[in-house]
């Protein structure tokens, strides 16, 4: 299966192309065994803190328990340790191919790849599809919760001798038949699913776009640096704002509460938090047409594809040109 999906891939995205291929290969004899064995044990103790720092605050340390059903529970001990990986991965996507031109001039290979015809394309491509394939570790751990909230959903849905969806698009703005809910469920599954894939491209892109741009690599780090902060203020920001207008602290225009919703599932928690339909059927309910979100975080995944390969393609003109 795995075979058959990666035969879909562009030649150069594939593991047995000679550049990707050199390219892991490099990145995995970078450090010596010992850094590596230190490095898992970290990654080991990283994991544990965060889990019990989740648990923690989803039961308000131990004080209650940390959800009515079970995706509740499940969303609110993983939501704050998944938030912090999902940063993690844009702030390593956006490092793996920030010093992309650097690197190569480093090594005095670029000028040698520009006057190939198409070698600086195949470097920078390559450097991008190698992020997936170094962090596949971490977007694994991102997926799995994922799959294992939908799994969640679908047996919350099972509540109510399986009436629990009717139950809860009763009332709704807009109404709306029962299968065309399901569906409408479906899209933003589908999405939570595709986020962290098409965010962690586009941060890589922008990697790309960087080291293009700013080929010293003094300019790159600190161009990186800011981009990171940046990340960092807005998801801060969303959380906050969407946190406030859950709990009633926050007032806005349905308009308002629609995009600062849709705002956050795209680009501060992807899609997280709408796994726990029990949440997501509130927004439903006080949000008008709140019931569209799953459909434009779908939407906004595949134009946020388009834009990252807009983006590779952009970063390998000025790569070209400016190198």
């Amino acid at each position: 299966m795995i075979q058959r999906f990666t035969g879909q891939l562009p030649l150069w995205a594939r593991t047995e192309h000679p550049l990707l291929r050199y390219e892991l290969a490099r990145a995995a004899g970078r450090a010596p065994k010992r850094v590596q064995y230190i490095r898992a044990l970290w990654i080991v103790l990283l994991g544990l803190l965060l889990a019990g720092g989740g648990y923690l605050i989803g039961t308000g340390f131990l004080q209650q328990p940390p959800g009515q059903t079970l995706t509740e529970s499940m969303l609110n001990v993983v939501f704050w340790p998944m938030l912090v990986v999902q940063i993690l991965v844009s702030g390593l996507a956006l490092g793996l191919t920030g010093n992309t031109i650097a690197e190569e001039s480093r090594r005095q290979t670029w000028d040698n790849l520009r006057a190939t015809e198409v070698g600086a394309e195949m470097v920078i491509r390559t450097r991008w599809a190698a992020v997936f394939y170094r962090l596949r570790g971490l977007l694994a751990v991102v997926l799995i919760v994922r799959v294992a909230l939908i799994g969640g959903i679908l047996l919350d849905l099972t509540a109510f001798q399986g009436r629990y969806l009717d139950l809860i698009i009763n009332g709704i703005v807009p109404d709306v038949a029962l299968p065309v809910a399901a569906l409408l469920l479906a899209f933003m599954m589908t999405a939570s699913l595709l986020l962290p894939l098409t965010a962690m491209g586009f941060d890589a892109a922008m990697g790309l776009l960087i080291a293009s741009v700013f080929q010293q690599r003094t300019y790159a780090v600190l161009a990186q640096i800011l981009y990171i902060i940046f990340r960092i203020v807005v998801v801060g920001a969303l959380v906050l704002a969407a946190t406030q207008f859950v709990n009633g602290s926050l007032i806005a225009s349905d308009a308002g509460a629609w995009a600062l919703l849709g705002g956050f599932a795209a680009f501060g928690d992807w899609g997280l938090s709408f796994l726990n339909l029990g949440f997501f059927g509130e927004q439903w309910a006080t949000v008008p047409f709140g019931i569209f979100l799953g459909l434009a975080l779908l939407v906004f995944s595949l134009v946020q594809a388009a834009v990252t390969d807009w983006i590779v393609a952009l970063a390998i003109r000025e790569a070209e040109r400016r190198g």
